[in-house]
């Protein structure tokens, strides 16, 4: 064990690699074959004490039980080793005592490497808790060294920020350097003036922020004490109710106890009956008075509740421009219901002509009134054009889609050309609704449109039209007439860059009607019932996901549509 070597490493010896200072003497082991078998037996097993010796450094809980077992291997092997000294003596004396020495080096070898591995399992648990010492020492200087350098490149990263808005400067600075002086005065201007156009602008929207938290508090407010009003005074109608209620009972009690005072006595005096009836009457419509008072007092302020309604849409409307000037870039209208706007890849192109062809009843009177209520609820304003329905027919089917859709009127975006009412002798007049005779008047339709086309393009970017519908005008003309009128109609709403849908109805004209309709306008869509089920399919219009029916549930409220892909009939 002298020198550089250590323990492990003559451990891990082989004899076998080294020469001994008996190999050149002749080999006694080919005289007797049987000895020499026992020494191969003897070689090996001292190789398989090798190999365990080597494997017994590493197992900690195994150190004794090897060290036992290696001990009792040493005593065979010593007591085997002086059987073939004796034996070797006895045969061949001179030639085997070199042999003697050399298994006497080999059994102090065995005899070391006991003593080594005794000590390896001694002090094999103190080397192991040392190394889980040293490990936490490390992991724990791991885990400081990564925590600082997070900390550096946290300080660098802010660092970097700054050189940057330095170097930025820098640029800005050699820039102005490198301008003769009347352009870097001008650039300096220039730079002052976005400044301060910035500034003006993020103050003017702090502004409105303040302005707006400030209305929403005051309008919350405000619904929050006529809400308190209104259940007080539900409250007060429903005692008057009980009350009611209770004076009815007690009339009918006191009449029923004066019929049976009549039947038994006849002691009552009828003036006095007549006076108490007379009271209680009294009291009842007195108690009615007051219920009517109150009642006018919550249609007061139902009114007044409505009033601030339309004030607060009016202010939404006010906000809507970010979403108008989208549909003015895209150049396309929504539709009301995001699966179609999906379908048409974002809507319908402006100055569009659509023609919405389908039996009765399966909702394509619900896609127009989503796509009108659509545009109203950022300030478009609409045009209807109506042969079949009057105006407040059609006011009470738009209010299921758009509940406030008396207030949007109230703002003037709504006109009404109603060719029907004055036709089934309905003398109502309305102050949003232009009145024409017969729907024949095709000259007349064309001027109301007009006009109130020209009043709406002065205040807004587009507007959207509603077409109901031209079955009625092909019923009381002839196809030919209605193309004749249609064909400039269409061409002034494209003009106008208006979004048109226009009605008609499946059955009631032939295919080559419907083609000759079809050619003036930009494209259709087509609804259909198969097997108690509704689809509809876009034709033309402009670039869509699918040209297959897609199936669809309709409401009077809107349309729920299916799959584009899977739910479709080919």
């Amino acid at each position: 064990m002298a020198g550089e070597s250590t323990l492990m490493a003559w451990l891990e010896e082989d004899p076998a690699e080294h020469t001994t200072f008996y190999s050149d003497t002749p080999d006694v082991l080919d005289l007797d074959p049987e000895l020499k078998e026992r020494i191969a037996q003897y070689e090996a097993e001292i190789a398989q004490l090798r190999k365990l010796t080597a494997a017994g450094g590493g197992a900690e809980g195994e150190a004794s039980e090897e060290n036992a077992r290696l001990r009792a291997e040493v005593n065979r092997l010593t007591k085997v080793n002086s059987e073939l000294r004796d034996r070797a003596v006895a045969s061949a004396p001179e030639s085997l005592k070199s042999r003697e020495a050399a298994l006497r080096d080999k059994e102090n070898d065995l005899e070391m490497r006991e003593r080594a591995l005794g000590m390896n399992g001694a002090e094999s648990a103190i080397i192991v808790e040392r190394y889980r010492a040293e490990l936490s020492e490390k992991e724990a200087e791991a885990r400081a060294r990564e925590e600082e350098l997070k900390n550096r490149v946290q300080q660098l990263e802010a660092e970097l920020r700054t050189r940057e808005i330095e170097i930025k400067l820098r640029d800005d600075e050699l820039k102005l350097a490198k301008m003769s002086k009347p352009e870097a005065s001008k650039a300096i201007d220039e730079k002052i003036k976005e400044f301060q156009e910035k500034e003006k602008r993020i103050l003017e929207l702090q502004e409105t922020v303040g302005r707006m938290k400030d209305l929403l508090t005051e309008r919350e407010d405000e619904l929050k004490g006529l809400k308190e009003i209104i259940g007080y005074k539900e409250q007060e109608l429903s005692r008057r109710e009980e009350d009611l209620l209770f004076r009815e009972k007690k009339v009918t009690e006191e009449k029923r106890r004066l019929e049976e005072a009549k039947r038994s006595t006849g002691g009552l005096e009828e003036a006095e009956l007549k006076k108490r009836l007379e009271e209680l009457r009294a009291e009842v419509e007195k108690k009615e008075r007051d219920l009517k008072a109150k009642e006018e007092y919550i249609r007061s302020k139902e009114a007044e509740l409505r009033k601030r309604e339309m004030g607060a849409i009016e202010e939404e409307l006010k906000h809507k421009d970010e979403e108008i000037a989208l549909e003015t870039e895209a150049a396309k209208a929504k539709t009301g219901n995001p699966r179609l706007d999906d379908l048409l890849l974002g809507g319908v192109p402006f100055g569009s002509n659509v023609l919405v062809h389908g039996p009765p009843f399966v909702g394509k009177e619900t896609m127009v009134d989503q796509f009108i209520a659509e545009g109203l609820k950022k300030g478009i304003p609409a045009i209807w054009v109506t042969t079949d329905k009057t105006p407040a027919d059609l006011r009470e089917e738009m209010k299921l889609v758009l509940p406030a859709y008396e207030d949007y009127e109230a703002l003037g975006l709504v006109r009404y050309i109603d060719s029907y009412s004055r036709g089934m002798g309905d003398t109502t007049v309305d102050k949003y609704t232009t009145y024409i005779d017969q729907p024949t008047a095709h000259d007349q339709i064309m001027e109301a449109v007009e006009e109130a086309a020209k009043a709406f393009k002065e205040k807004s970017e587009y507007y959207r039209l509603a077409f109901r519908t031209l079955s009625t005008l092909i019923a009381y003309s002839d196809p030919t007439q209605t193309f004749r009128f249609l064909t400039p109609f269409c061409g002034r709403r494209k003009r106008d860059r208006a979004v048109s849908f226009y009605t008609i109805e499946k059955g009631m004209h032939g295919e080559q009607e419907i083609q000759m309709l079809g050619s003036i306008m930009d494209g259709m869509i087509d609804f259909k019932i198969d097997q108690l089920r509704t689809f509809f399919m876009v034709r033309g219009v402009t670039d869509v996901q699918s040209r297959s029916y897609i199936r669809y549930n309709a409401t009077r409220h809107g349309l729920s549509i299916g799959s584009f892909a899977l739910d479709h009939i080919k």
